[in-house]
């Protein structure tokens, strides 16, 4: 019986060290952003040229990295963005979000960043950067979010 007395504080103890709470002020912040988010984010997409595709593009992720700085922002689910791929793991260690950018026909761009959950609720964020056009050999290469190869992630499927 304190076997499961034990066990079932210390579960209540460590699900509290990781439960992220929003203030109700910074939901509204965010929710505001997110309808920010979403009008710019459409116009990735639609833009009637590159230059038009490039400052919507410019937009959102400035737009995207203030959101990202509220406090707690990792439990907020950005579900009404739709033009961005939005991913936790597997263990809800972190959130990946990814989405594209046309620059012409032949050519297109991916844009990411990693979220870390942190116990704080403080941003810890990777950026991934496309370097594809960069990388020699695509098949066989190594690198870190500064020389990402780009892509859209539609699933994370967590191996052992």
């Amino acid at each position: 019986m304190k076997i499961w007395a034990l066990l079932l504080l210390m579960f209540f103890v460590t699900s509290s060290l990781f439960a992220q709470h929003i203030t109700s002020s910074d939901k509204l912040f965010l929710l505001k952003k997110e309808d920010s988010l979403k009008t710019v984010g459409l116009k990735i997409v639609q833009g009637r040229d590159a230059a038009d595709r490039f400052l919507a593009d410019s937009a959102f992720t400035r737009i995207f990295v203030r959101a990202l700085r509220t406090k707690n922002s990792f439990t907020h689910p950005f579900d009404s963005i739709i033009n961005i791929s939005k991913l936790y793991a597997p263990d809800s260690s972190f959130k990946i979000f990814t989405w594209q950018l046309m620059i012409n026909e032949n050519t297109i761009r991916q844009h990411g960043a990693i979220q870390m959950r942190t116990a704080d609720g403080s941003l810890k964020v990777f950026p991934l950067i496309d370097k594809s056009d960069m990388i020699t050999n695509q098949t066989d290469s190594i690198s870190d979010n500064n020389a990402w190869m780009g892509a859209v992630y539609y699933k994370i499927i967590q191996k052992e």
